[in-house]
């Protein structure tokens, strides 16, 4: 078992639904993601995403859910790992700012469409 994994308090869950991170002041696409919990989430995203920074973000489907409201939070890019693609990073963020509502709507969005992970994070396959 890997130092990363024994430091995980929560399973990793994906979704059945295709997931973009808008970064809220400016309406760019960050990036997608890949797995998420209720402190946390991997994502897919561009070069421009620095570690140690704070991003305030709406979490939306690809494709409108009309079950599913947009999730408001701010997150904490922790680390970057180049991916096979130039122009593409893995993005480890910790959620640090999300109210009770916006909680709710992401509980909501795991509960209906998560599974949990059967193989390790895909950053890890790629090493």
């Amino acid at each position: 078992m890997s130092a990363d994994s024994e430091r995980r308090r929560l399973p990793r869950l994906q979704l059945d639904l295709q997931v973009e991170l808008v970064e809220q002041t400016s309406g760019e696409t960050l990036g997608v993601l890949v797995n998420v919990h209720l402190e946390g989430f991997l994502m897919m995203g561009g070069l421009t995403l620095k570690p140690d920074h704070l991003y305030p973000v709406q979490l939306r489907p690809v494709s409108p859910v009309p079950s599913l409201e947009p999730v408001s939070l701010t997150m904490d890019c922790l680390w970057t790992r180049a991916m096979g693609q130039q122009d593409r990073v893995w993005a480890g963020c910790q959620i640090v700012d999300l109210s009770p509502e916006e909680k709710q709507k992401l509980a909501v969005m795991i509960e209906q469409f998560a599974h949990e992970e059967s193989v390790e994070d895909p950053h890890q396959r790629l090493a």
